[in-house]
């Protein structure tokens, strides 16, 4: 193999290992399937899964010619582990719920209705799992003032198993709540209001930086997933929304400067290369792929492929509101609990598919628009994630939102994203050539889609209140 970039992509769903050529194309894909602990509220992974996967991984792409190689990782996700890079706790992920007890004790309940502690105190912030895994644990908080521990993001667990140091990147540590987006400064005021310790304060570095070298393979590039997909769907300019419909809904898009958003959204570092950073704002929902895995259980769905041509088939349609893990947007409602409205005598499995589909576009749909009011416009959605592979899904978006979507070959703008940061690091392309090497393998517009949805009912349903006991 005459030029290889290695990827490991850590992800909610699962571990992957992808090996691109010099022109950036899938030459070899592996992946292990993360196994998550379910409760009522729980949603953790064994970091052991984890750690074994990335050490096969870092074999496996040396026996195929990797010499260097970058990593992405999901985000506000945290673990401890001991001096050896022994884990000390489950990872607790993004979607976990648990730290929702911090945040519902008389003190958090006011604070966190202050802007810009809004923006922190959240159960989706690494500050508030550090928070409640340090109380969990009960010699933990001591360990990791002595320095026999660490707790940090899952790229700095995997980034201390490269280097034996404590490090973590700019767009992963900048959405722990602990550091500033843009002095890069740590927030002194969130380490006094939860009590967490200062030394909790790894060494910040940009994304395609030199982290480690591991069984003669170069980890030159480390950053988040989603903005990892910026990179990878060149979605550099101002208008461009990268939306990755994975196992949640994510929707990135540049701004001039750094902003601090309303309207429920969070601001971002999109990326730090050689001390040039860009930023800009995101919005999400923790409901995407996951609705797709439902059907998939309850055999409405029996193969992923079948969902386009059940979309088509279908003669009627219900409205679904896709919040059984959560949603922020069009309305927040972070209990999980979903909603079918509208079940008729003589409807089908089609029918049932189509309604599913519609709801995730549609609330897809207002994350973007809300992104683009604060951000000054839409003018084209890159799309990426499991769930874009649905041509019925991007249409659907498409005609809702008003403007053309272009999906990135592949539909894994994160894995691409991170190839191009080792190809960067290598000298192989420059800055400019992350705007213009675009890769895109399906656009569609406003009007391709046929079906007519009930925009309206759609809408009002989402204020409906979903709360059951």
């Amino acid at each position: 193999m005459s030029r290889a970039y290695g990827v490991i992509d850590v992800g909610t769903t699962s571990i992957k290992l992808k090996v691109y050529d010099g022109n950036f194309n899938v030459v070899y894909d592996e992946r292990v399937y993360a196994r998550t602990q379910l409760s009522s509220d729980m949603r953790a992974h064994n970091p052991t899964i984890l750690k074994e996967a990335f050490e096969h991984f870092i074999r496996k792409a040396r026996s195929l010619g990797v010499r260097r190689l970058g990593i992405s990782t999901y985000r506000a996700s945290v673990l401890a582990w001991d001096k050896n890079g022994n884990p000390l706790t489950d990872i607790i992920t993004w979607l976990d719920r648990r730290p929702a007890e911090v945040l519902s004790r008389p003190l958090y309940r006011i604070l966190k209705l202050i802007p810009p502690l809004d923006k922190i105190l959240r159960v989706d912030s690494p500050a508030v799992k550090m928070k409640w895994l340090l109380e969990t644990r009960g010699d933990l908080k001591a360990r990791v003032e002595r320095g026999d521990a660490y707790i940090g993001t899952v790229s700095s667990y995997i980034a201390f198993l490269v280097s034996r140091r404590y490090v973590n990147d700019v767009t992963n540590e900048t959405l722990t709540g602990l550091l500033h987006p843009k002095t890069l400064k740590r927030l002194t005021v969130t380490y006094e209001i939860l009590g967490i310790p200062k030394a909790v304060d790894p060494e910040v570095v940009d994304n395609n930086a030199y982290i480690g070298s591991v069984d003669g393979v170069d980890v030159v590039a480390l950053i988040a997933d989603q903005q990892a997909a910026v990179i990878g769907s060149s979605c550099f300019n101002l208008g461009c929304v990268k939306l990755t419909s994975g196992t949640g809904v994510f929707a990135d898009t540049p701004t001039r400067d750094f902003m601090m958003p309303g309207r429920g959204l969070i601001p971002v570092v999109l990326y730090s290369i050689d001390g040039r950073r860009g930023y800009g704002i995101e919005g999400f929902n923790q409901s995407g792929g996951t609705v797709l895995e439902w059907l998939l259980s309850v055999e409405l769905l029996r193969d992923l492929s079948e969902v386009d041509e059940l979309v088509e088939r279908a003669k009627a349609s219900i409205v679904f509101q896709p919040s059984i893990t959560g949603m922020s947007f069009p309305t927040l409602r972070s209990y999980g609990s979903g909603l079918l409205y509208g079940m008729r005598p003589g409807m089908t499995r089609a029918d049932v598919v189509r309604g599913f589909i519609e709801g995730l576009a549609l609330a897809s749909c207002s994350i973007v628009k809300t992104v683009g009011e604060v951000a000054g416009g839409v003018k084209v959605i890159r799309a990426d994630g499991g769930v874009s592979r649905s041509s019925s899904y991007l249409k659907l978006l498409s005609t809702a939102c008003g403007v053309a979507v272009e999906r990135v070959r592949g539909c894994d703008a994160t894995g691409r994203g991170v190839a191009l940061l080792v190809a960067l690091y290598e000298g192989g392309i420059s800055f400019d050539d992350l705007v213009r090497l675009t890769d895109i393998d399906l656009t569609v517009k406003p009007g391709d889609s046929v079906i007519k949805t009930d925009l309206r009912l759609w809408e009002e349903s989402s204020r409906w209140d979903l709360r059951v006991s």
